[in-house]
């Protein structure tokens, strides 16, 4: 039986969209792909677009990263994310030209999607990377959303994750909890700055138990070519890499251009022209970039933490 890609697969508890090959070959989205994608990402938070990118791009990006990781890993002072122990760290993708391809930074399948939910011309604040390197069973991120600030009750904001292998349990594949990007940052942790048991933007324990009923965490497990959209404010977390390998996965936070955000990436000038071209594309959309003369200029989001509070926003009063 043929499946049918409009009426996505729920066996994981994710809605997954499986791109016919055709499709992916002429980066044509079908309206009704795209209208069924739209309807479960406003529902669920989180879907899987599964055959989106061309497998031999994520194996050459990989061929790069995984080696990098390991040695940005041992680097003194090192920032994880949520402690070492989790063996979480960011990692920005490549600037090199080689390595710049159009259906990792700007989807066929997700810049449709994304110009749906968050309006026209949406804007790429933050392109890094979470890669999960090799720790114990026991170690894994609290369950937390990536805002630490004040904002709507309607989609502004969605990243887009893209492992660059097959994702699976065994190299810790993403924890979400489909549906909780319907509350507020106020709504789901004690204080903005708690610490102690409770670290910054970990949910709240009760809160925790009582979404457990309802509809409990799913693992985000994929193979390669898939990408996953959830939006900002959904719970997720980190979970464990048993394997020896580095596990990959690039992140980048799209929001509305009416949002205003203050977050921006630094990119060598000599991509100006590349990333323009794709900027004024069938969808157009914005790059938040500041551009350099020095290649070898490190990106902020390869040091920070995976929060976006410095993606606040001048109207982020109004809500």
């Amino acid at each position: 039986m043929v499946m049918d890609p409009i009426t996505p697969t729920l066996e994981r508890g994710i809605p997954i969209f499986s791109i016919p090959e055709a499709s992916r070959q002429a980066g044509l989205y079908p309206p009704e792909l795209l209208a069924s994608s739209i309807k479960h990402l406003h529902a669920s938070g989180v879907i899987v677009l599964e055959n989106a990118i061309d497998p031999q791009h994520l194996d050459a990006l990989n061929e790069v990263l995984a080696p990098q990781a390991k040695k940005l890993a041992c680097l003194p002072g090192r920032h994880f994310n949520f402690g070492t122990e989790t063996g979480n760290i960011n990692q920005a993708p490549p600037s090199d030209e080689r390595l710049m391809f159009s259906d990792v930074w700007a989807n066929k399948f997700v810049m449709p999607t994304l110009a749906a939910i968050l309006g026209p011309e949406p804007v790429l604040q933050y392109a890094t990377g979470n890669t999960a390197l090799q720790t114990p069973s026991n170690t894994r991120q609290p369950v937390h959303s990536d805002i630490d600030f004040s904002h709507p009750n309607f989609p502004f904001s969605m990243v887009v994750n893209i492992p660059l292998v097959d994702m699976t349990i065994e190299n810790g594949a993403l924890e979400v909890w489909p549906g909780t990007h319907m509350t507020t940052f106020e709504d789901q942790v004690l204080k903005a700055g708690q610490s102690g048991d409770l670290p910054v933007r970990a949910i709240i324990p009760e809160l925790l138990h009582l979404r457990e009923t309802v509809c409990p965490p799913v693992r985000a497990v994929v193979p390669k070519g898939s990408i996953i959209v959830r939006d900002l404010r959904l719970w997720h977390a980190g979970c464990p890499n048993l394997t020896s390998d580095p596990r990959v996965m690039l992140a980048f936070v799209w929001q509305a251009a009416w949002w205003c955000g203050r977050g921006w990436f630094e990119l060598p000038v000599r991509l100006r022209s590349l990333l323009s071209s794709w900027e004024n594309g069938t969808v157009r959309f914005r790059i938040a970039a500041r551009w350099t003369d020095d290649d070898g200029a490190s990106r902020r989001q390869e040091i920070e933490d995976s929060n976006l509070g410095s993606l606040d926003t001048t109207v982020s009063s109004l809500f």
